[in-house]
């Protein structure tokens, strides 16, 4: 058996964990399990992707494009577009409290407005958080605009260029990985304080840090805890992380961990 097909067996494994977990999280139904498993491990296999959460969400990515140009008919463009809108909501809810709703539906009309300047049918995802993003720039920015007293109710300036994409911003792929690995994190964060509930000043000490992004200034004074106790409750979730199997490849994306 060649090296690839005798690794075969382990990467199924990787996408059908990816794929459940996508599933559960989002509700997706416009692949079948078989079939989204099936389109992962290619996309893995094919090195179009580096892991098998890139995969899955590339996959689902291509199916969303192709159900949302209507090409497969009405009902399908229906579902994809409330698939995506529940998304883009969920994504908004968490990443942008003040703005979630109304920038969710400004971000799927955008979607809709723009859809055939999404090249890549594998990146669907991204570009929509794109639109997201925008959107919310473009709320707080209005929220913030002095109103000409001159100026009708309602009135809005939605030139073109506030629809387009920035392209001097990061890759919105990016931003999707992202916020799939901390939806990751927080559910694998449930389970392990449940199994360790009494390291939950450990774990805020390393979330603070890591997932937070404060210094140890900051982190110790809102734990109301010396630095040197910071460092130390730091130490001992990690090693409490290197002792799950669950936890290592996610806590090596976030950096809390060495690539081994």
């Amino acid at each position: 058996m060649s090296q690839l097909g005798s690794a075969l067996p382990a990467l199924e494994r990787l996408c059908r964990s990816a794929v459940d977990l996508l599933l559960a999280r989002h509700e997706w139904r416009l692949l079948e399990r078989a079939e989204f498993i099936r389109r992962a491990l290619l996309h893995l296999r094919d090195g179009v992707a580096g892991d098998a959460q890139r995969a899955a969400t590339y996959a689902y990515s291509q199916a969303l494009y192709m159900a949302c140009s209507g090409a497969e008919g009405f009902e399908r463009q229906n579902r994809a577009y409330t698939e995506l809108f529940r998304y883009l909501y969920d994504s908004a809810l968490h990443r942008y409290p003040d703005v979630y709703d109304e920038a969710a539906q400004h971000a799927l009309a955008r979607t809709f407005a723009l859809f055939e300047r999404c090249r890549q049918p594998g990146a669907f995802l991204a570009f929509a958080f794109q639109q997201l993003a925008d959107s919310v720039r473009t709320l707080r920015r209005e929220a913030w605009r002095p109103r000409s007293l001159t100026a009708p109710a309602g009135a809005r300036d939605d030139p073109l260029a506030e629809l387009l994409a920035d392209t001097r911003q990061p890759d919105p792929s990016e931003a999707v990985i992202a916020a799939e690995l901390h939806a990751r994190f927080e559910q694998l964060a449930d389970e392990f304080l449940r199994k360790h509930p009494r390291a939950a000043q450990q774990f805020s000490a390393l979330r603070l840090k890591f997932i937070a992004g404060l210094d140890d200034t900051t982190i110790a004074r809102r734990l109301g805890k010396s630095v040197k106790s910071v460092h130390v409750l730091r130490s001992r979730a990690i090693e409490k992380l290197r002792a799950e199997p669950s936890w290592r490849a996610l806590a090596v994306e976030f950096g809390i961990l060495p690539d081994e």
